[in-house]
């Protein structure tokens, strides 16, 4: 059941991209969507059926080649674990077999710098794509033990990273496969 509202946003999301974000021949710019995938350890009890993996390879059968992808895993560190690029049969086939690499082995949930990752070169792409971020995540902000540390992270998600994103023209959509995400953060 979770997997197909995971599937039915991510059609929906696909669907949502701005369309009316225009190039310079006034036709509408290919979407670059950038997924970003928690594999905190935190994840075996909000995803124990590990569905982050089916919901991906449902996303990559759907995003139209012309666009550009990638995908990012993160928990304690940012692994880029498909390239982001074109879009194209090859690009498929790799982000297809690196979906099982999908787990819930993670420390820690650094979501702040896994959107500053995610968006490396936006600034540099403005103009010729219409960007998007998916962020699966069970949402909370946890880089260390220390509950302020925590704290301080999310403020600076909130006042410095969501702000930056925002003025590249980035839409972020947000996944949260808990029912104890923050949704206040998510909904940010």
């Amino acid at each position: 059941m979770l997997y197909r509202l995971i599937g039915f946003y991510l059609v929906a999301v696909l669907l949502a991209l701005p369309a009316t974000v225009l190039g310079q021949e006034d036709e509408p710019l290919p979407p670059d969507v950038r997924l970003v995938i928690d594999v905190s350890g935190s994840m075996k009890q909000n995803d124990p059926q590990n569905l982050r993996q089916p919901a991906v390879e449902l996303l990559v059968q759907l995003l139209p080649e012309g666009g550009k992808a990638g995908i990012w895993t993160f928990g304690r560190w940012v692994n880029m674990l498909v390239k982001h690029q074109d879009v194209d049969q090859f690009w498929r086939e790799d982000a297809l077999a690196k979906s099982s690499q999908i787990n819930s082995v993670g420390l820690f949930t650094n979501i702040g710098e896994a959107l500053e990752k995610a968006a490396y070169d936006l600034e540099r792409s403005k103009g010729t794509y219409r960007p998007s971020i998916i962020l699966l995540t069970d949402g909370m902000v946890d880089i260390d033990k220390d509950p302020e540390k925590n704290k301080r992270e999310w403020r600076r998600i909130v006042d410095e990273v969501l702000p930056e994103l925002e003025k590249s023209g980035v839409a972020i959509h947000t996944i949260a496969l808990s029912d104890n995400a923050d949704n206040d953060l998510l909904n940010k």
